[in-house]
C-alpha cells in the first residue's frame, strides 16, 4: 500500500471521489475529498512517510473489515454469494464508509483541535508545530 498521489479522480487519504482539492509533496499532488480537506487530514497525510501511511491504512482496512463483518453478523449471513442485492449493497456500503471513517481516524489521531475542527497549519514545520503545542519555542 502507498498514498496515491497524482489521481485528481481520488481522494489520498480515504480513496472516495476527490472534489478538486488538494495539497502538494514537491510537484506531487494529493487530491482529496472534501471531507478530508475539511478535517486537515490531507495535510497530515501528505506528511507522514509511506511506511507510517501503510500503517494506518492496514488499520483501517481490518476496522472496515470488522464493521462490515459485525453487519453480516447481524443480518445473519455471513456467505457473501447468498447475499441478496439490498445486502450486498449494504455491506459494500458500510466497507467502503468504514475505511473512510477508519483512516480519517488513524490519520487526525493527535490533531490539534480548536473547537472549529481540526487545525492544520500548513505554513509551519513539524518542529515548529511540535514546539508550540508543547509550549516551548522551535530550536
Amino acid at each position: 500500500m502507498t498514498k496515491h498521489l497524482d489521481n485528481a479522480e481520488s481522494c489520498f487519504v480515504c480513496r472516495r471521489r476527490a472534489d478538486g482539492l488538494g495539497v502538494n509533496q514537491g510537484n506531487r499532488i494529493g487530491w482529496l475529498c472534501q471531507q478530508c480537506a475539511d478535517g486537515g487530514y490531507g495535510m497530515k497525510a501528505i506528511r507522514m512517510s509511506a511506511r507510517s501511511f501503510d500503517e494506518y491504512e492496514a488499520r483501517a482496512v481490518m476496522a472496515a473489515g470488522e464493521r462490515a463483518g459485525a453487519y453480516l453478523d447481524d443480518i445473519g449471513q455471513t456467505d457473501l454469494a447468498k447475499l441478496d442485492p439490498a445486502n450486498w449493497a449494504e455491506f459494500c456500503k458500510i466497507l467502503i464508509e468504514g475505511f473512510g471513517d477508519a483512516i480519517r481516524r488513524e490519520v487526525g489521531k493527535g490533531v490539534v483541535r480548536d473547537g472549529f475542527g481540526e487545525v492544520i497549519h500548513a505554513h509551519k514545520t513539524d518542529d515548529e508545530i511540535e514546539a508550540e503545542m508543547s509550549g516551548q519555542e522551535a530550536a
